[in-house]
């Protein structure tokens, strides 16, 4: 076979794959065949970046000693083809890993089912030829990962372990049922880093298990790029959630690293999925995306939401409070700052503007009071109230629509984007 016709195979193999999941980024140009990098054509393919040197499965690498920490991930998943190393025999578990590598990683290790569509014509930064395409649109479709403001995935963006472990509960609709500031308070010396918006997935994913830590099981360093042997071990525990692969031996040294096994080494293996009644009800077609979709005044708020990813939590947890911003409020934002709030650069200040929408808990215009109330953003809002004329304010911003009623929360209209304090829009890039 020439390396024309492998090429070729290798794409049409991968088109066939398509179907699920997305989540986190950074834009690259159109890549061509011939442009590849090893790295990208390893993970994409299950094969070796070159035809003639036949790696395959391997489960030795040069480079994961006997006595390296992630040796049993690594080696379970390489086994079942999920990882593949490199040419020259290396696995470089220390390297981080790109959005799209991580995306085939997920398309190979799960067969979850379609749980949206991705609307053509796709990513902008993701082209028909480019090698992870298919993984891409996958893991989107599936739940697992979504797209950045833009419309763009960003696929060389080193993804951080957070959004790792975020894209992982998210795919696998994972839910917690004990107190989530509990669960993250106790678990890890960094609770303050995790934030809020992703408080439920991580709580999740450490009662699930699925969570590794290494060197200090008890130090998450959340915002830290995810290295390839950290995918393994994430991946592998994942499984084990999903009844698919053993739990480590108990007598491994690799099980000290998996937060919460210590003080349960009878991991369960459940052979299929049995969602809790949280995570049935608040996926329902009631949910607070659903709703704010369903009303012709919030298209732009839901159209962020989704952008960010914040719409899949509002779609899977809850209760929350949104304080709604209407489509005329945004189009009352100076002169082109929409716009630029949807620019990759500047998608932190969007999903913190986001976040200072939203409340824990559900409450009802005759359960608000006066006062401040903690946001999502980590920063309260001021809320007052006028039972004279029967009026809310939330900031400076009055509530023209209250108790807009869903399955997980409740949505109150306003008619202005409400912004974190110190927040400058005339610096946004």
């Amino acid at each position: 076979m020439t390396k024309k016709d492998f090429m070729n195979s290798l794409f049409r193999r991968s088109s066939a794959l398509s179907a699920t999941l997305l989540a986190f980024g950074i834009s690259v140009g159109v890549v061509s065949p011939n442009a590849i990098s090893q790295s990208a054509l390893a993970q994409d393919s299950g094969t070796p970046a070159s035809p003639s040197s036949a790696q395959g499965a391997t489960t030795n690498f040069s480079d994961v000693g006997a006595d390296y920490w992630a040796q049993p991930f690594i080696q379970a998943l390489a086994a079942r083809d999920i990882i593949t190393g490199f040419p020259n025999g290396t696995f470089r578990p220390e390297q981080p890993v790109q959005r799209a590598e991580f995306a085939a990683m997920i398309q190979k290790a799960f067969d979850q089912k379609p749980v949206r569509q991705l609307a053509e014509p796709g990513f902008k930064d993701v082209p028909p030829d480019y090698w992870a395409t298919a993984a891409i649109e996958e893991v989107y479709e599936t739940g697992f990962m979504g797209g950045v403001p833009g419309g763009v995935f960003q696929p060389g963006q080193n993804i951080t372990k957070l959004q790792a472990i975020v894209a992982l509960a998210n795919g696998l609709n994972l839910s917690s049922d004990r107190s989530l500031q509990n669960i993250i308070s106790t678990s890890y010396l960094d609770a303050e880093a995790v934030p809020a918006y992703a408080t439920g997935e991580v709580a999740a994913a450490t009662q699930a298990n699925m969570v590794v830590n290494y060197p200090n099981v008890r130090q998450l360093n959340p915002q830290q790029p995810l290295t390839r042997a950290e995918a393994a071990a994430h991946l592998y525990q994942a499984l084990v959630r999903l009844g698919q692969v053993k739990p480590l031996a108990s007598n491994v040294a690799a099980t000290q690293y998996i937060v919460g096994r210590a003080n349960n080494v009878g991991q369960t293996t459940p052979t299929t999925q049995t969602p809790n009644t949280q995570t049935s009800n608040t996926t329902a077609s009631n949910n607070l995306v659903a709703v704010a979709t369903s009303n012709e005044s919030f298209s732009t708020l839901t159209s962020l939401l989704k952008a960010t990813g914040l719409a899949e939590s509002l779609q899977k947890r809850g209760p929350f409070t949104v304080f709604a911003p209407t489509d005329e409020a945004f189009a009352a934002l100076p002169k082109g700052t929409l716009q630029k709030l949807q620019q990759p650069e500047n998608s932190e200040v969007l999903m913190q503007i986001l976040m200072y929408h939203i409340a824990p808990g559900q409450q009802s215009a005759k359960e608000l009071s006066a006062g401040e109330l903690k946001t999502l953003a980590d920063r309260p809002v001021n809320i007052q109230v006028d039972p004279a004329g029967n009026q809310i304010s939330v900031n400076d911003a009055r509530v023209v629509q209250p108790n807009i009623q869903a399955s997980n929360g409740i949505i109150h209209a306003v008619n202005e984007v409400l912004l974190p304090p110190n927040l400058d829009l005339s610096q946004l890039q």
